[in-house]
């Protein structure tokens, strides 16, 4: 004789499915057999809800993330692109970030900036520094050096101090044609400068991350550009990579950039996110400009 004992999947007025046993070996089902089915049913019932609530909470972050990057301005004379991948892994949502604005004087600066921690509060801090950096460097026509130190004193006074890198960099324009970049690193990975035959991460110093010591020295440093280099501002979830030195991570990716420096924009940025073959143990910011003028 067949039995069967079929009980719903379900949480609150929501049935997901049924769950059934049949063939029970000693004869048929006791109300205790229905007892402890209707329990496993019910356990599997919350699973499948907390599993989808879990993705909505995600998207919803995800989207709360993007809402906070900005889209790109249209520049004389640079051609502009940006990505944010975030991390494959739980919870996905940091605190990467990327920004361009074009000054008073018309020179664009270029900011990427990471906050130290994860989920919505280093989200959170990351909105307000990014804001914060928006104004300061707007305001006054300061070496890049300059507006890193009143950030930090800024963040200091407001927040207790955040931790957080931070690189940024001003394209003028240089008498001789082309532009000269001024920029300048809380902590920060240096600028990726990618020419026809030359890719290299810039060797030059950089100061210590915000939210460190108020009193120490941020170099300024520049760099002259000419018509079809392009500038890459990333986050270290680029190149990072558990188990290996940072720097072949970004010997990696200073690679990939010189293999594909003459390629369209998006295409130079797809190459740099493909490289890591969608292993991303942290988030992504990546900033590129190639100036055409």
């Amino acid at each position: 004789m067949t039995t069967l004992l079929g009980v719903p999947i379900r949480v609150r007025d929501t049935v997901y499915g049924n769950l059934y046993i049949a063939d029970k070996e000693a004869g048929v089902f006791t109300g205790e057999d229905e007892d402890l089915v209707t329990a496993l049913a019910s356990a599997a019932g919350v699973a499948i809800e907390n599993a989808r609530l879990y993705e909505r909470l995600r998207q919803a972050t995800e989207e709360f993330q993007r809402r906070l990057l900005p889209d790109l301005p249209t520049l004389p004379g640079l051609e502009l692109e940006a990505r944010y991948q975030p991390s494959t892994e739980v919870p996905r949502i940091g605190g990467d970030w990327y920004d361009l604005i074009r000054l008073p004087d018309q020179v664009p600066c270029l900011m990427v900036g990471d906050v130290m921690g994860h989920g919505l509060e280093a989200a959170t801090v990351m909105s307000q520094i990014s804001n914060m950096l928006r104004v300061i460097a707007f305001d006054q026509q300061e070496p890049p050096s300059r507006v890193l130190h009143r950030l930090d004193d800024a963040l200091h006074q407001l927040h207790g101090g955040p931790l957080a890198t931070v690189v940024i960099a001003r394209l003028e324009p240089a008498q001789a044609g082309g532009r000269i970049m001024r920029w300048s690193s809380a902590g920060h990975l240096p600028p990726l400068v990618a020419t026809p035959g030359r890719c290299r991460h810039l060797p030059e110093e950089i100061g210590l991350p915000l939210g460190v010591d108020l009193g120490a020295p941020r170099p300024d440093h520049e760099c002259r550009l000419s018509a079809g280099a392009t500038v890459l501002l990333h986050t270290d979830g680029l190149v990072e990579e558990r188990g290996h030195p940072i720097d072949d991570g970004m010997r990696q990716a200073a690679a990939a950039a010189a293999h594909h420096a003459v390629d369209p924009l998006p295409e130079l940025c797809e190459a740099l996110l493909a490289q890591r073959q969608d292993a991303f143990h942290d988030d992504v910011a990546l900033l590129a400009a190639r100036l055409t003028a």
